[in-house]
């Protein structure tokens, strides 16, 4: 056998990374946790987490609130169950994570003995014992009764299988609370989650909310390791109304793909708990992660800062019925005039009414690959050639028309969207913002987000093809108050996004279908999203034109897809027509913790970036960097 030297041991003892595994043993250990109980629950999570360490888990993740239960109707009487941080809980786990080198994360309700508040915390405990915590953000329906939101903002800790970093359950709905921890440099998000869902008898049914379902498509954008433990079970809340936990624990890689899920459980089909296993490699490099990093602009979300009231003057509540024919066709590549006559024809055939046409992205060239030596040869001045054809069709069909172009302006190019109303005026425009490498050498990125103001539809956004990769742009349209989302696209699944892909059961069937990326647009800024894309053609292009609703987990509208084959595909929907349902925008902005959101519009490469990013106890934001004492 060959001697390493001894200097070279040395070095690998001391490099601070150089015990981290490349492929860790991960499990979500679900609970029935019996409530109202504490000395009840803690011998079983120890043995739960006993079991998974024994069969060789590295982080185990139990649910939330996993040493209480959730039945309490205030702070009062959830006091006497809850416990401090360091505590009972984190003394009875050290033992076993000392024991067999291990990470637990459990969701418990911490009190503060000196100001008698109680938080929905996840705890982290490694093999020297209790790490560090996490507060919950986003509370539930009803939660704030006797939990107090969080003030601890996002923590990531550095331990030797990763940097991990934690929310909990409810958080899922607020997308900068899944964000944050990733920007800080999160390798693997741990997540407990007491995900439930109550009879339609119950009044308090219209809060029901899936955090697995969220979690299923949301990952496709954080492009970090996610494991996510639910509760099993029921719980009594007043004298007949019971909450039923559904389970489904998942783990997914760092590319979105779920490489395991728990059973559903049921009121009709209860499951025991289980324990799920998975093996993630930190190591595995993610293409998502690393463009969403590349081409973020934080300069273009300084208004995630602001507080936005939920009834802001941006809004809009007026109901709009919207008739929408999205359009979908095999291109000839460059050939004007013949993608126009095909546009037009299939318009044609569509004998219902609809008041909004959307185009696929640069809707009459097809999907030519741009490049700064052509561009030249394609691009137009408003006002041109392509823009008088997208402004004819508008006048022609008395409908709204949503075009795309590579335009020319002056000395410059840009990726532009124009809205045209039914007589054929612009009544809005957009230069893409967030361009990729390729666009980079010949275009000049847009420098606004704009919201397009009508009396017909309500506010409308516009994404243009690979912006959709932009978690951000998704936040700011909402916190804008966007109404509608317009994404032309040319997509052929082939760089980015996915099939959505949520356990089975979760949701009914009709709602577990579409791209991934698209389907969380609608749900995180809570705006229909419309979707028009090519199908076939040299970039094999998938089709798949749909309109994506508010709350599809919840079954309420779901996505709407085309068939694969060219037509002018139509979709119908009435704005502001359904508010029975756990979130809608209002809800959405009036909960968003603005006050947690400034790291998102910081320039990573600036010195309070990196000093928030490596300090995860900091209680202010870099205050070394802001000249805070």
């Amino acid at each position: 056998m060959t001697k390493i030297p001894a200097f070279l041991l040395a070095a690998f003892t001391f490099l601070p990374f150089a015990v981290q595994a490349k492929e860790i043993k991960v499990a979500a250990v679900e609970f029935a946790a019996k409530s109202p109980g504490f000395d009840v629950n803690l011998p079983g999570i120890v043995d739960a987490v006993t079991v998974a360490a024994k069969n060789g888990a590295k982080l185990i993740v139990l649910p939330e609130g996993a040493t209480t239960g959730f039945a309490y109707t205030d702070a009062k009487s959830l006091m006497p169950y809850a416990d401090t941080v360091p505590g009972k809980t984190t003394a009875a786990l050290s033992k076993v994570t000392q024991q067999y080198n291990v990470y637990v994360v459990v969701g418990m309700m911490e009190k503060d003995l000196i100001t008698k508040k109680i938080y929905n915390a996840a705890v982290l405990i490694g093999p020297k014992g209790y790490i560090g915590k996490y507060h919950k953000n986003t509370l539930a329906t009803g939660e704030g009764v006797a939990v107090t939101p969080g003030k601890l903002g996002f923590p990531v800790f550095d331990t030797d299988i990763g940097r991990i970093g934690l929310v909990i359950c409810f958080d899922d709905t607020n997308l900068q609370n899944l964000l944050l921890p990733v920007l800080r440099g999160a390798d693997i998000v741990a997540q407990p989650i007491g995900s439930n869902k109550m009879a339609s008898i119950y009044a308090a049914s219209y809060t029901n909310h899936s955090t697995m379902a969220n979690m299923s498509t949301a990952v496709s954008w954080m492009a970090s390791n996610v494991i996510s433990s639910n509760s099993t079970g029921s719980e009594g809340f007043g004298p007949v109304q019971i909450d039923f936990f559904d389970g489904a624990s998942s783990i997914w890689d760092n590319s979105g793909k779920r490489l395991i899920s728990a059973p559903l459980s049921s009121p009709a089909n209860p499951t025991k708990p289980q324990t799920i296993y998975a093996t993630i490699n930190l190591d595995k490099k993610s293409d998502q992660k690393s463009y969403w990093f590349k081409h973020r602009r934080p300069e273009l979300y300084q208004d995630i800062n602001n507080y936005r009231y939920p009834d802001d003057g941006a809004a809009t509540y007026a109901p709009k019925q919207v008739s929408a024919a999205l359009i979908q066709y095999e291109p000839k590549l460059g050939n004007v005039d013949e993608n126009y006559k095909k546009v037009d024809q299939l318009i044609r055939e569509r004998s219902s009414v609809f008041n909004l046409t959307v185009l696929p992205f640069n809707s009459f060239l097809g999907p030519v690959g741009l490049n700064k030596s052509n561009v030249a040869q394609y691009a137009e001045e408003l006002n041109g050639k392509s823009y008088q054809m997208a402004a004819s069709l508008a006048k022609k069909y008395s409908s709204y028309v949503l075009f795309s172009m590579p335009e020319k302006r002056g000395d410059k190019y840009y990726e532009t969207a124009i809205l045209f109303n039914g007589t054929g005026a612009q009544v809005g425009l957009y230069r893409k913002s967030h361009l990729n490498d390729v666009e980079k050498s010949w275009a000049t990125a847009g420098d606004e987000l704009p919201i397009i103001r009508t009396s017909d539809f309500g506010n409308i956004a516009i994404m243009l093809d690979d912006e959709v990769r932009i978690p951000e742009l998704t936040q700011m349209y909402g916190i804008y108050r966007a109404d509608l989302i317009l994404v032309p696209t040319a997509y052929n699944q082939k760089d980015y996004g996915g099939p959505v892909d949520i356990p089975k059961g979760v949701v009914l069937d009709a709602s577990n279908k579409g791209m991934s990326m698209w389907y969380n647009i609608a749900k995180y800024a809570q705006a229909y999203t419309l979707v028009a894309n090519y199908i076939g053609g040299e970039h094999r292009d998938i089709g798949d034109s749909a309109v994506y609703a508010l709350t599809p987990e919840v079954d309420y509208y779901p996505p709407n897809i085309a068939p694969k084959k060219e037509l002018a595909h139509l979709v119908d929907f009435t704005t502001h027509a359904n508010n029975t349902v756990y979130i809608d925008q209002e809800r959405l902005i009036a909960s968003r913790r603005w006050d947690e959101a400034a790291p998102l519009a910081l320039d990573m490469d600036s010195a309070c970036f990196k000093e928030w990013r490596a300090n995860p106890e900091s209680k202010e934001l870099c205050p070394k960097a802001m000249g805070i004492k």
